[in-house]
């Protein structure tokens, strides 16, 4: 009896470190796309272009993507508790005066510091959790962190929408600002109580991860994994920067493109583009049963990719009808599937390669390639718009999906005849 209490304990302690790691990131998530969410007010209150208003975005995903790569490398030496507090601190100061501030051209420094100061949070939020629960639950854990993006965007996207309606779009800047100190004091008093292991927690937890290996496997193991895992960081790493290219570039530029392309009003543009986030909260659970019936990562992303450019082509193929509501469920079901490939990328990728790398660092550079895709979308597509006009945003789009679909192609084709060639070889052997 004595010992059941102590499992159902150390179960409810690690579903409550995983929730409050969920309300952190879904928090700073709010912090980060409320500028996006409000773009459109930001530059009619400002008076400035696509180009500009892009560039303030530009500037957070630099530091963020940077940030990431850094704090991935370096997040196995921090003191997480106090790291993430920190961070989620700055982030509200920062936010506090963006939301105060009538000049425009500090807007981007500001948005610097906040890039900075959450960078922080990803790498280190998926350390703890690879080091805090035990490798069963890490596909649980994927699934329920994946979903932070999508929840924070579709909050953050909601409350742009009323807040344009009443011509308030700095309440989104006061939100967090307020929203993200209360987060980290309630981070600094759990913290302590929900990581802390007992002896008797941290030999069960070693127990249930303990995987009998056969000789075979782990000679495989020695020989071929660093070749695989180093092919899959690296093709995954292009696939980040192409994930979020799109990702972001459809949530920064959506409700722009229904104003301008469709007529829409800003506040029912930014509603609409609420169909994105609500698709994208599913999309790591998507991920998850997909990967169980590919078993490759790389594979997986490629198909998602696939789906995303036949979609793309299809609001190409509609542009002269101007169905505003095609092109809107289609780049709801584009942003669902680049939204799986994040997830694929920053969080099951690495939680499932718990025991053979580092999973907070491989999150953290995995991540940070992501920002580098988003530091394009915002101000390139920007000028993009700008210059061609949204059809050829549209095109380029398509041209993204497409690259990922066939490098993907090319790898899995290399593969199979690389392991074709192998089944060859030793049927050749002679036996003994």
């Amino acid at each position: 009896m004595e010992e059941e209490l102590r499992r159902k304990s150390r179960i409810s302690k690690n579903t409550l470190l995983l929730a409050l790691c969920w309300l952190v990131y879904t928090c700073s998530v709010i912090a980060k796309l409320n500028y996006t969410a409000s773009i459109t007010q930001v530059e009619e209150f400002f008076g400035v272009s696509h180009a500009r208003a892009g560039m303030v975005s530009t500037f957070y995903f630099f530091a963020y993507g940077a940030g990431q790569i850094f704090n991935g490398l370096f997040c196995k030496k921090y003191n997480i508790k106090y790291v993430i507090l920190v961070g989620l601190f700055l982030s509200g100061g920062a936010n506090l005066w963006v939301g105060l501030t009538n000049r425009f051209e500090i807007i981007k420094y500001l948005w610097l510091v906040n890039g900075i100061s959450l960078s922080v949070l990803w790498p280190c939020l998926i350390r703890l959790l690879s080091e805090s629960l035990p490798k069963k639950d890490m596909a649980r854990a994927s699934i329920v962190i994946g979903t932070t993006t999508a929840a924070g965007t579709f909050i953050i996207y909601g409350l742009g929408a009323l807040f344009a309606q009443f011509e308030v779009f700095r309440f989104s800047f006061y939100t967090a600002a307020i929203l993200l100190p209360l987060v980290g004091l309630l981070w600094l008093c759990t913290f302590n109580r929900l990581t802390k292991k007992t002896p008797e927690e941290l030999a069960e937890e070693a127990e249930e991860d303990e995987v009998p290996v056969s000789p075979a496997a782990q000679n495989q193991t020695k020989g071929k994994m660093s070749r695989w895992l180093l092919s899959t960081i690296l093709l995954l790493a292009f696939f980040a920067v192409a994930t979020n290219l799109v990702k972001d570039g459809l949530m920064t530029w959506l409700p722009s493109i229904l104003k301008e392309k469709y007529g829409l009003p800003a506040s029912v543009s930014i509603i609409l583009t609420l169909f994105l986030p609500v698709l994208a909260i599913f999309g790591n659970l998507f991920a998850n049963i997909l990967y169980k019936k590919l078993r490759d990562f790389i594979l997986l992303c490629g198909t998602l990719f696939a789906g995303a450019a036949l979609l793309v082509g299809l609001v190409i193929g509609l542009l002269s009808t101007g169905q505003f509501i095609v092109t809107l469920i289609a780049f709801a079901v584009v942003n669902f599937l680049v939204g799986s490939s994040n997830s694929t990328i920053t969080s099951i990728f690495p939680l499932q390669m718990k025991g053979k790398i580092n999973s907070g660092m491989i999150a953290g550079v995995l991540n940070g390639c992501c920002y580098v895709g988003s530091t394009i979308s915002s101000y390139g597509l920007g000028v993009v718009a700008d210059i061609w006009g949204w059809n050829a945003v549209f095109y380029l789009l398509l041209g993204v999906a497409c690259a990922v679909v066939v490098a993907a192609a090319i790898y899995t084709l290399v593969r199979l005849l690389a392991a074709k060639k192998k089944e060859s070889k030793e049927k050749e052997k002679p036996l003994d």
